[in-house]
């Protein structure tokens, strides 16, 4: 395993036990030794987006991308893998650490087809897009989750980011591309995470909206995830109030990492200065 994997990996341990300030300052020290890798600049970036930092966000995937460019992409793994190969690293057993550097080809993805991922450009774009939305800039997000389509090999990472450029669009009142856009998901898409994927079967009138929140939702990321698309699927359709009574729903679930818990934050933050969504 190469030197800086072993700062993602510490650095995305760190995030997981909610140390992110540590998790940050892991990145940025391994940024120092090697200023090259476009994996600690996306991680970096990700950890500003979780503290809230968003032009520090973008800047760092800027850099990302920059330097991830002339690279071909690889898979990356989510938390269930890295969990699991932090633990082989600590027991002393490297040889049972997943491949770095998986390439992205037929014969893999269909390998890999049950396990929830995502590619290092996907992500790149996808979190980049995402910093946009965030900080209300619309028009950028949609540009970057367009792209980020583009590096979307699998029916989970189309899902989520089908869903956020969706969202986007609908803001933006491009309402024509947006339902265009809804057209290419379909029931049968093969989904192994499915948050995202409910909030389309939602917009496009195939799942209750009450199934997303339900009446005794828990402090859990998912239901935050999928109680912020439900929140601002009323807010698109104006119904102000219920928006952000579900707004203040996905707060108090309290997932604070969660994106969906950020953008109803600052949803909330913008209604009660009376900015435009």
């Amino acid at each position: 395993m190469t030197t800086p994997a072993r700062y993602v990996y510490l650095g995305r341990l760190k995030a997981y036990l909610n140390k992110y300030e540590q998790s940050i300052q892991v990145f940025r020290d391994g940024i120092e030794q090697f200023p090259d890798s476009p994996h600690l600049y996306r991680h970096l970036a990700h950890r500003h987006i979780t503290m809230r930092q968003f032009d520090d966000a973008i800047r760092d995937f800027e850099r990302a991308i920059e330097l991830s460019r002339d690279q071909p992409d690889e898979i990356e793994f989510y938390q269930p893998e890295v969990e699991q190969d932090i633990a082989h690293l600590i027991l002393g057993h490297p040889e049972r650490v997943n491949e770095q550097g998986v390439p992205i080809t037929p014969e893999i993805l269909e390998e890999m087809r049950d396990t929830y991922k995502s590619t290092l450009k996907s992500s790149i774009w996808y979190h980049y897009a995402l910093a946009f939305y965030l900080k209300g800039d619309y028009a950028r997000a949609a540009d970057a989750y367009r792209e980020a389509l583009q590096y979307s090999v699998d029916d989970d990472m189309r899902a989520a980011t089908v869903d956020w450029l969706y969202m986007t669009l609908r803001r933006l009142g491009q309402h024509e591309e947006a339902a265009a856009l809804l057209e290419t998901i379909s029931p049968d898409m093969h989904i192994v995470e499915n948050s995202y994927f409910n909030r389309l079967l939602m917009y496009k009138g195939l799942l209750e909206p009450e199934a997303l929140l339900p009446a005794d939702a828990a402090g859990d990321r998912a239901v935050a995830t999928q109680g912020y698309g439900l929140g601002n699927w009323y807010l698109m359709n104006g119904e102000t109030a219920k928006a952000m009574a579900t707004f203040q729903r996905v707060v108090d679930l309290n997932q604070t990492a969660a994106f969906g818990h950020i953008a109803a934050e600052l949803d909330l933050a913008r209604h009660a200065a009376g900015t435009p969504a």
